[in-house]
């Protein structure tokens, strides 16, 4: 009987072998490894809302190096509210979650005139008219040009008005204007911007 000698396998095939069981070792690993949760917001989130008391659900994304720049679902949530809007669907970023509005805001709650439009909703974006008489006639005039309404509020029961309570996010300025046309008397209607 002959006898057959085993060749031993080139160094190279060692490697390949041994480079291709590291690598899908560490493919496994990855993929046991679990996604980071973060809050997402289910509907459309108004500024000054409590994140704990908003619609949030969670979402397993691997973000990366943007990870830090995002509410997880592990981050104290507790006492904070949202400083801007944010839409639905979007994740909650930390810059927009803070603790009230900034130094230059304010909300102001008024009746406007006229009923605003049906698609005038919490999170829409406005702009805010006025209307003067002058020797001319009467004369619209835009006083605030953008800004963010926070709540629509219709009364309920028998002596409800037909416009409801709009309360609006503006800034110093506009709220002196707005608070102005208020006092003055002069009609003051909220119009949806495009």
């Amino acid at each position: 009987m002959p006898k057959r000698l085993r060749a031993r396998p080139a160094n190279w095939v060692l490697l390949i072998i041994s480079s291709s069981l590291v690598i899908g070792g560490l493919v496994v690993a990855s993929a046991i490894k679990p996604l980071p949760s973060y809050l997402v917001a289910s509907s459309t989130i108004p500024t000054g809302t409590l994140v704990s008391g908003a619609a949030i659900s969670t979402a397993e994304v691997d973000l990366g190096s943007l990870s830090e720049a995002y509410v997880t679902s592990s981050t104290p949530i507790d006492g904070l509210s949202v400083t801007a809007v944010i839409g639905q669907g979007e994740l909650i970023p930390l810059r927009l979650v803070g603790k009230g509005l900034r130094p230059d805001q304010t909300a102001i709650r008024f009746v406007p005139n006229l009923k605003p439009a049906e698609s005038i909703v919490a999170g829409s974006v406005v702009s805010v008219w006025q209307v003067t008489e002058t020797e001319d006639g009467f004369v619209p005039q835009r006083i605030v040009s953008v800004s963010e309404v926070l709540a629509i509020e219709f009364g309920d029961g028998l002596f409800a008005e037909d416009a409801p309570d709009v309360e609006l996010l503006l800034n110093l300025d506009q709220s002196t204007l707005v608070l102005a046309a208020v006092a003055a008397g002069y009609p003051i209607y909220v119009l949806p911007l495009p």
